[in-house]
């Protein structure tokens, strides 16, 4: 339900709701995530500190510049300005530029320096990329999609916020998030009806390895049953005590440093019990030295109000140590309805202790339902291609037609595009026999970079990656998070539309894009087994659907006839 935005892996409304199974590919359809395009490894211009020389002898792709610009409140230059160099070699247009800076004096964690770019027209740096730091903290090395014209290297002297990374059971830590979490939060537990917990604690995520391990107790709607024993558990003063004891007991069996509550989908009468449990449990864990964070579920803007449902935000935020707000999934109206959301919030509860959640799944919407989807299965909806033509009709040297089944704009759809007012690459559909519009929002770089601009504006107390396992289906939002979390600045970009554009392959004859999501396929003049190729993207990665075809041999057009002879 809409109403239901802002569920985690685990909520109600993050159920693909028999998506695999109820939109099964033909037989002969493949898809695969082909190659990044937008943040690639092809090295073009290195530079050191040696080399980075100045007057006519420099080389590089970039120099030491003499110009005296600031750097902006709260950081320092950690190292020279450097402009791109008019002589050097051009970069090649499509691929990524690696550089190298020497720091001005070394470092010892690169957590917070950063590659930042000069904007001339709004005369303000700009977060471009990481930089990762060399073993002995003297170098720090930085990759571009093209050369700014002014970069330096700075470094943000301001505390970060949390860095909280959500992972399922006994999923490995993404390799590109481990050395910038600081919570790592497994989804292990579940409450039971007598009170204990069931679960184990993930094998797969290590201890003392620069983060703090907080598993979470997690109970919703999408498991029947879990919503009735956590109202059962929370009904009266002893059941909830108990609970508390169980959960307490566990954390100090398993030697935890703290523990995370995700009891999401409770009803509004629940309000006032869920709180006192809250409230309960995080005194027993702070008399004992562990912390006690806490999943909420986004309030939901109702008419002139915002709604918080069973959870009371100010008091809960009084006992606990951190409160995590889980995705709101509606991209329809999040760019509306989040800043109403958090102003709400930050009035009355302080900023510091609140944590937004941003996810690497794309969403579908249509109807009263919100799925959720891993960025896979939804370019595989915008990239199955239909055949328009009959079996027998497909001859050599003949002219078919084809179609992107979910993006052919002479079928009223919409394509893959960017769209401004949601902030996200996005496509319409229509499900087959009369199922309704569907739309899915597809998250990746681009969009994560405008939500996480919400976290300064309202300076909150960090971030939170709804699933960052090293699950390659999902969006890879790393290129945006891991900048922001170095600088404490979003990146703001959009993709380039022409990297949106279908694209079309054929293994035999010849085809042709008509710019409207189909093409127009001229078949070989041999028959036999051939493959259609539809390739798109997301803006920042490039899948391919396929269907193969059979094309038989045209039959002639004047057949010879035996004359018959009467007797």
């Amino acid at each position: 339900m809409i109403g239901g935005g802002g569920r985690l892996p685990w909520g109600a409304g993050g159920a693909s709701q028999g998506l695999r199974g109820g939109r099964a590919k033909p037989p002969t359809a493949r898809i695969a995530a082909l190659a990044a395009i937008l943040f690639g490894v092809a090295l073009l211009g290195w530079f050191t500190y040696g080399q980075l020389c100045g007057g006519d002898d420099c080389v590089s792709v970039y120099c030491p510049s003499n110009r005296d610009i600031a750097a902006p409140d709260g950081y320092e230059f950690a190292s020279r300005i450097f402009e791109r160099n008019p002589e050097a070699v051009p970069t090649e247009t499509g691929f990524d530029i690696q550089v190298q800076a020497a720091l001005l004096r070394p470092a010892t964690d690169g957590r917070m320096l950063s590659f930042f770019r000069y904007d001339e027209s709004a005369q303000r740096w700009e977060p471009v990329a990481p930089a990762v730091l060399d073993a002995q903290g003297k170098v720090v090395t930085g990759t571009f999609k093209d050369a700014p014209a002014v970069i330096a290297v700075l470094r943000r002297n301001t505390p970060a916020g949390e860095v909280v990374a959500y992972l399922p059971h006994n999923a490995p830590l993404n390799p590109q998030a481990a050395p910038h979490v600081t919570i790592v939060h497994p989804i292990d537990f579940a409450p039971l009806a007598d009170g204990s917990v069931g679960g184990e604690l993930s094998r797969t995520v290590a201890q003392n390895a620069g983060y703090e391990v907080y598993p979470v107790v997690a109970a919703n709607a999408s498991v029947q049953g879990q919503v009735a024993v956590v109202e059962s558990l929370l009904a009266d003063a002893r059941s909830r005590t108990n609970h508390v004891q169980q959960i307490v007991a566990k954390v100090n069996e398993l030697g935890l440093p703290g523990i995370d509550i995700a009891y999401l989908d409770l009803p509004a009468t629940q309000r006032t019990s869920f709180t006192l449990f809250i409230g309960e449990l995080a005194e027993r864990l702070h008399q004992q030295g562990k912390k006690l964070t806490i999943t909420l579920p986004s309030p939901i803007k109702a008419q002139n109000r915002i709604d918080e449902g069973a959870y009371d935000y100010q008091a809960i935020a009084e006992r606990v140590d951190l409160i995590k707000i889980a995705p709101y999934r509606d991209q329809a109206t999040y760019r509306l309805v989040m800043p109403e959301v958090l102003q709400s919030l930050v009035d009355r509860v302080p900023p510091s202790k609140l944590v937004l959640t941003i996810s690497p799944y794309a969403t579908e919407t249509g109807g009263e339902t919100i799925n959720r989807l891993t960025l896979a299965d939804a370019m595989n909806i915008a990239t199955r291609v239909s055949i328009r033509a009959q079996a027998d009709a497909i001859v050599t040297n003949t002219q078919i037609d084809v179609a992107g089944t979910n993006i052919d704009r002479d079928e009223g759809l919409t394509g893959v595009r960017w769209y401004p007012e949601t902030a996200t690459v996005a496509f319409s559909y229509k499900q087959p026999q009369g199922g309704g519009s569907r739309t899915v929002y597809l998250e990746n770089v681009f969009s994560v970079g405008f939500k996480l601009e919400l976290i300064p504006t309202y300076r909150l107390g960090g971030v939170a990656i709804e699933d960052a396992s090293e699950n390659v289906l999902l969006g890879d939002i790393w290129p945006a998070v891991i900048p922001f979390v170095t600088s404490g600045l979003p990146t703001l970009l959009q993709p380039n539309p022409e990297d949106l554009k279908p694209r079309w392959s054929v293994s035999g004859g010849t085809i042709e894009d008509t710019g409207r999501g189909s093409a127009r396929w001229f078949t070989p003049a041999e028959p036999g087994n051939y493959t259609i190729s539809l390739t798109l993207s997301d803006g920042a990665a490039l899948f391919e659907n396929s269907v193969d075809v059979v094309v038989r041999p045209r039959q002639s057009a004047n057949p010879t006839s035996t004359p018959t002879t009467r007797n």
